[in-house]
């Protein structure tokens, strides 16, 4: 399902199980060179290993592609996107106090609300439960156009559509 809401395009993506860690790192290598990202989870901590982990096998996967062609120009093509994926930096520390600047941050929706995301951020991904109010608050400094992304557990879609 794609909408607008106050000018930034809303999605709503179905991922698999854990919250589809593996969908979020493919979604997002597409988002890297946007702007920063916001990721939006109960328990950043928690999420930031497995996303770190399918991020380098990532990164692995395409200096396999980049070492298996012949096309010059596609190698050139290739090393500059692993090179912005190497550098690409996640951080959990998002607060006023304690401010590590990063690519890519995980917090969490009270901590969004009580320092919305700057107007360089491009891309909210929010992996929990959240109120559209709330949303439309954490939402409201990014600039037209940004993206925000609903990850939704195929298992939670599925009861749904059972229980309908």
């Amino acid at each position: 399902m794609v909408g607008v809401m106050h000018g930034l395009i809303l999605e709503e993506h179905s991922f698999g199980a854990n919250p589809g860690v593996k969908d979020l790192v493919r979604h997002l290598y597409t988002r890297m060179n946007c702007g920063q990202v916001v990721i939006i989870t109960d328990n950043p901590s928690n999420l930031m290993s497995p996303l770190k982990k399918h991020w380098y096998k990532l990164c692995r996967k395409v200096q396999r592609e980049r070492s298996s062609t012949l096309n010059a120009t596609r190698i050139y093509e290739l090393s500059e996107i692993i090179q912005r994926m190497q550098t690409l930096r996640f951080s959990i520390k998002w607060s006023m106090d304690v401010y590590e600047p990063a690519d890519v941050y995980l917090a969490t929706v009270e901590q969004l609300l009580a320092w919305a995301p700057e107007a360089n951020c491009r891309t909210v991904y929010s992996t929990c439960e959240i109120k559209t109010e709330q949303l439309y608050v954490i939402t409201s400094m990014i600039q037209e156009g940004g993206l925000v992304v609903e990850c939704k557990l195929a298992t939670r879609k599925i009861l749904e559509t059972y229980k309908s």
